[in-house]
């Protein structure tokens, strides 16, 4: 039996993409920490646990019962589930190195390879070993035998070549088996990218292993050359437009790296609750179907709609105040909750965390589940479900089980099947039985926004390496005086810079053409200006310059009505001045 409940991935903390060849990245002999207490309690940054829950069941102890080197090593017993992460790493070439030592008096041992940072997406590939000296490697639903000494230390070498899509893997100095990385434990073409490695106390036979892990080594063969997400300016934008009309900001996105960089970029309002103006539903289930039983104890079922979705439905600043799922033996549920989870990246797919949820008690079938504080749309991703926990011993019964309703649909919405029954998401449909949708239903109220920030050429796209694309975000002024505040969520593949947060203000002016009461009011020379700004400001509280990106170079309260500015440290160029008050007006000069 395969345990998709075990994952060893050697996680690769990787801010060190470019490494120097043969450099040795992380090293471990496990003799620096206090034996008899947890590993990851001790150290947090370079390891983890499967849930990523230090200290709990999951933690493994430090022990001097056996040791490679020094007095200590890690000993995985009973549920102990330890990750070491890459950093979903797709080009290099890496060695990852440690000493196993499996007793006899257990029952065996076992580990494995994530494709991906985050554990349970994808077994790049899982290896078992016997407590009599036996094991064997799964690859692409095939097994590979092997040898190694019991009651005795012995090395085990995994070689990753990103570059050429090859693995091998070496036991006790002997090759085993040479593959294609991106082949899975269960199938072919799978993904070319190294998340982590996982030490679970599982062994064959679904048993419980015990064994000890020391030394252990992760180096970098070959550098990676992966791509790197660059944008220009990264500054948050402050834009003055005339009221009523659109202006653009220009934004320049490169890639330096050697490998393509995707990337994704996300308008986000401020929006306020609006007053009801008829209710919409947004569900991707067709008629109710039959129910889905999990064997995990808890899961999770979730439908989304994305950002382009909202804005398509005209739903931006609309509010979900109501959620709808259908549950069956729901006697047999404990810890019921309807969730709402944040947009993710593109390193990750599916939902993001969990940033709404809330507590009801399950009836059997429709469950109508008012939310006490509603969700505002607010141009991310929308994604919502239900959440639930099990015994153990439900989990593993062959009789009733609580269940969610699902269609009877024969083609499964990509956005309308996924689930969590540790810790990553996954279709539904993973199962290729299972090409259902949730019969999950939302319930959405309130006042549109008409959307004022929009990117072309596309918002969604790809750069090649040692490449660059021009966006251009076109931002729409309200009414004279009013202020727009918003945020572009700017995501990428980019290992060590995934996701920029731009605060967006839009300030809706006026410029040269102020009218004849103003005139008399505002007066602003010379332009060109080379040392000093003469400025008479009637009836205004502050003063900004900003330049031509948006950035706002100077700010003073005005106390005078006429005061001046030095702009003497200003670089040449045009720049704008913007009065503050109970209207705003801008002018623009020249620094020369």
């Amino acid at each position: 039996m395969r345990m998709k409940k075990v994952l060893l991935l050697f996680s690769l903390a990787f801010s060190f993409a470019m490494l120097q060849a043969q450099t040795v990245v992380y090293s471990d002999n496990f003799d620096s920490y206090t034996a008899g207490q947890q590993l990851c309690s001790q150290n947090n940054t370079n390891w983890t646990t499967w849930s990523n829950a230090p200290g709990t069941s999951e933690d493994a102890y430090i022990s001097t019962e056996q040791a490679n080197s020094g007095s200590n090593s890690l000993k995985i017993t009973g549920t102990n589930d330890i990750i070491y992460r890459f950093s979903n790493q797709t080009s290099g070439v890496f060695d990852i190195d440690f000493n196993y030592y499996v007793p006899t008096s257990g029952s065996g041992a076992y580990f494995n390879v994530q494709h991906y940072y985050n554990p349970g997406i994808e077994w790049a590939f899982e290896c078992f070993l016997y407590n009599s000296g036996s094991g064997y490697i799964t690859i692409n639903n095939n097994n590979t035998n092997f040898s190694y000494p019991t009651n005795a230390w012995f090395p085990v070498k995994i070689h990753v070549d990103l570059d050429n899509n090859s693995a091998s893997l070496t036991v006790n100095g002997t090759s085993v088996i040479t593959w294609t990385f991106s082949n899975t434990s269960e199938a072919a073409n799978g993904l070319c990218q190294l998340g982590s490695v996982n030490f679970y106390a599982g062994a064959p036979n679904n048993a419980s292993g015990t064994y000890y892990v020391d030394d252990f080594v992760f180096s970098e063969i070959t550098a990676a050359n992966d791509g790197s997400f660059v944008i220009t300016p990264n500054m948050d934008i402050h834009w003055d437009v005339e009221c009523g009309t659109t202006s653009t900001y220009p934004l320049s996105l490169s890639n330096p790296g050697g490998m393509p960089v995707n990337y994704r970029i996300v308008p986000v309002y401020d929006v306020t609750a609006g007053t009801a103006q008829g209710e919409t539903t947004l569900t991707r289930a067709g008629d109710l179907g039959s129910g889905i039983i999990f064997g995990s104890t808890f899961v999770a079922a979730a439908i989304g709609y994305t950002a382009t979705d909202l804005i398509n439905q005209n739903l931006i600043g609309y509010s979900l105040d109501l959620i709808e799922v259908y549950l069956e033996n729901v006697d047999l549920m404990l810890n019921p909750k309807i969730q709402i989870y944040d947009m993710n990246g593109i390193l990750v797919d599916g939902p993001g965390e969990v940033i709404y949820e809330q507590a009801f008690t399950p009836v059997e079938g429709l469950n109508s589940v008012p939310l006490t504080t509603p969700y505002l749309l607010d141009g991310r991703d929308l994604w919502f479900g239900v959440y639930f926990e099990q015994t153990e011993e439900t989990a593993a019964s062959e009789d009733l089980k609580p269940s969610i309703g699902c269609d009877d649909a024969t083609s499964p919405d990509p956005y309308g099947n996924w689930c969590k029954t540790s810790v990553a998401w996954n279709h539904l449909n993973t199962n290729s039985s299972l090409t259902y949708n949730w019969a999950i239903t939302g319930h959405v109220n309130g006042a549109p926004i008409t959307p004022w920030m929009s990117i072309a050429p596309t918002a969604q796209g790809t750069i090649a390496a040692n490449g660059s694309e021009q966006v251009t975000i076109s931002l729409t002024a309200g009414d004279f005086g009013t202020i727009r505040t918003g945020k572009l969520y700017l995501y990428s593949n980019d290992l060590n810079n995934s996701v920029n947060i731009l605060n967006v203000t839009v300030y809706a002016t006026v410029f040269d053409d102020i009218d004849e009461n103003e005139s008399n009011l505002v007066s602003i020379y010379p332009s060109p200006a080379s040392t000093a700004l003469n400025v008479h400001a009637e009836n205004f509280s502050n003063v900004q310059i900003i330049n031509s990106f948006g950035q706002i170079v100077y700010s003073a309260n005005i106390t005078d009505n006429d005061f001046q500015i030095n702009v003497s440290n200003l670089s040449n160029g045009v720049y704008f001045i913007r009065l503050n008050g109970e209207s705003t007006v801008t002018r623009k000069f020249i620094k020369k």
